[in-house]
């Protein structure tokens, strides 16, 4: 729907992108209403929907000199997508998030609500702010770099029983490998200070919710304060071992040389073996070794 309110030359200029297969593809009953409030707001709307994983480089990549705005709806790896195509350019749109993912991480960070067509009333009268955005080997993320244990869970769960058993397909996949687990022998550089260890999981993180989980207040994270979240858990040996480090971890009353909990701004990431890692829960690749950084304040995002 086109709204006439005012000339087209003096409309805002908006590409709405979306994953269709995104969640329980629930955007797509509220597309309308979508477009019926960007549009009752002043702005000219050009939808598409992805086809492949890929599409919205490529879209942004060729047509986004022609738009004011940017807004995605999907979950985290779309988001992704969308930041790892926005990055290289000098001119960057307007952009909003409309999350419609299975957990939806970073929009959770960000206090985006759930319910679509309140997220697109936000975009529409929100100011931009600027956040930080993470460098890993090349490519670009947004909320959290992972590996080990669980991390790969969101990327390897087939999309309908994500669609169908939301966050407790995560649980479920990560319940099946609890006999499989191997702990990894590498070292981190955080900023100055090296740490070596036999890790079950390593997360870079910078949101407060990773995995469909608020972290512990106490850990007060910031996404625009230069520095990462960074939490390394080492080989656990015994069930009290375990116990140690998820109390230590949720409430910090209990404190173990199992885990580690820093900031820090620039990480070098070191193993013998190639180590698979996570993006913004999508695959990031394997690597032996991978240089992260955090670019303050290096995206701008229309949020509440």
């Amino acid at each position: 729907m086109i709204s006439t309110c005012k000339p087209m030359s003096l409309m805002r200029k908006l590409l709405l992108v979306y994953n269709p297969k995104s969640g329980v593809q629930r955007f797509q009953n509220q597309l309308f209403n979508v477009i019926e409030t960007f549009t009752s707001a002043g702005f000219f709307v050009t939808t598409y929907p992805t086809q492949a994983s890929g599409d919205i480089g490529k879209i942004v990549a060729e047509h986004i000199s022609e738009f004011d705005y940017l807004v995605c709806s999907g979950g985290d790896g779309t988001i992704n997508e969308a930041i790892n195509a926005l990055m290289p350019l000098e001119k960057r749109p307007m952009f909003g998030i409309i999350p419609s993912g299975t957990v939806n991480d970073f929009a959770a960070s960000l206090n985006i609500p759930k319910d679509i067509v309140k997220a697109a009333e936000i975009i529409t009268t929100a100011t931009p702010k600027a956040l930080d955005v993470g460098h890993f080997a090349g490519r670009h993320f947004s909320y959290v770099a992972a590996f080990g244990m669980f991390t790969d869970v969101s990327y390897t769960t087939p999309q309908n029983v994500k669609n169908l058993l939301g966050k407790l397909a995560y649980f479920l996949e990560g319940i099946k490998r609890l006999a499989a687990i191997e702990s990894i022998p590498c070292e981190f550089m955080l900023d100055d200070e090296l740490i070596r260890g036999d890790f079950h999981i390593g997360v870079i993180g910078n949101a407060h919710s990773i995995a469909g989980f608020r972290l512990p207040n106490e850990m007060k994270v910031q996404m625009d304060d230069g520095f990462f979240d960074v939490i390394l858990i080492q080989k656990q040996n015994t069930l009290k071992d375990r116990q140690d480090v998820i109390t230590s971890l949720l409430t910090q009353d209990v404190k173990t040389d199992l885990l580690t909990i820093r900031k820090a701004k620039k990480i070098t990431f070191t193993s013998n073996e190639p180590i698979a890692w996570t993006l913004d829960g999508d695959f990031g690749g394997t690597h032996t070794t991978a240089k992260i950084e955090n670019l303050y304040h290096a995206l701008e995002v229309l949020i509440p």
